[in-house]
């Protein structure tokens, strides 16, 4: 198990690195901005002559906040930030079982004497593992760039890292949905595909849900709709529903992913 989950960290570490520095740089480059935009009264103005499509999109239809902590918050439901996260859950869940059936490479890793579901395990924790790098390199980020500026004193660390736990539930119901279809399927790209298409749908209705009344019903169905790391900041909580919801998706996943692969026939 030890071995598996060692070559599968080896085999993301650059696109792991890649992302966890990248947001690293965008979180401390987006508290810099905070002075370019001329601080919270001028920020506020610029929000509030958004259109309604824009503030929907980062969850802030009744403004930002009222501080440095709620300006950062804001941005981390950025797209940037969805995208970049996603793409690492994506990249492991696919090859989690579906690209390595695909390849053959599974038959040699199971040649062992080990059970299939302490593969996927493996492959699961190297998931986990990374998303927690993540969002701990983005908070971290923030902290950094507040330092830097001299802003330090205007941050909450605490809240900001709640609302990184938020996000962090973002990426593990993904992920719990993407390693169940890998579990099932013995193409690693018709999973990856099959994943992000039921994510831009969710994301779609999370969004429409935000802007047209009709479709507010259809909200709840996504799992961005339980991502609000600005109510995480205006409250300095995460709510109870949001965290509940995304990680018990996740989990349900990865169960659910874990019990159907050791009892499907692996075949190319």
């Amino acid at each position: 198990m030890l071995s598996v989950f060692t070559y599968t960290l080896r085999s993301h570490r650059i696109g792991l690195l890649a992302v966890s520095v990248g947001l690293f740089v965008m979180s401390l480059i987006i508290v810099y901005t905070f002075d370019a935009f001329g601080g919270l009264e001028a920020f506020a103005d610029l929000f509030e002559s958004l259109p309604a499509p824009m503030t929907a999109m980062f969850r802030a239809q009744g403004g930002f906040g009222t501080s440095l902590t709620s300006y950062i918050a804001l941005d981390y439901r950025h797209p940037v930030y969805i995208i970049a996260g996603l793409a690492f859950v994506l990249s492991v869940s696919g090859g989690a079982a579906a690209r390595e059936i695909e390849r053959g490479t599974v038959l040699m890793l199971l040649a062992s004497p080990m059970a299939r579901w302490r593969y996927l395990a493996a492959k699961i924790g190297v998931l986990v593992m990374g998303a927690v790098v993540i969002v701990t390199m983005s908070w971290l980020g923030s902290l950094a760039g507040a330092s830097l500026t001299g802003l330090a004193g205007d941050v909450e660390g605490g809240t900001l890292m709640l609302a990184q736990l938020n996000e962090l539930g973002v990426l593990l119901a993904a992920g719990g949905i993407a390693v169940l279809l890998s579990a099932v399927s013995s193409d690693g790209g018709r999973t990856v595909s099959v994943t992000a298409g039921i994510l831009t749908v969710m994301y779609f209705l999370d969004f429409v849900g935000a802007i047209w009344g009709p479709a507010e019903p259809l909200a709840p169905l996504s799992i961005f709709y339980y991502f609000d790391p600005l109510a995480v900041a205006t409250n300095g909580t995460t709510l109870l529903r949001d965290v509940v919801v995304l990680f018990g998706v996740g989990l349900a996943g990865f169960v659910a992913a874990l019990v159907l692969f050791q009892r499907r026939d692996i075949t190319r």
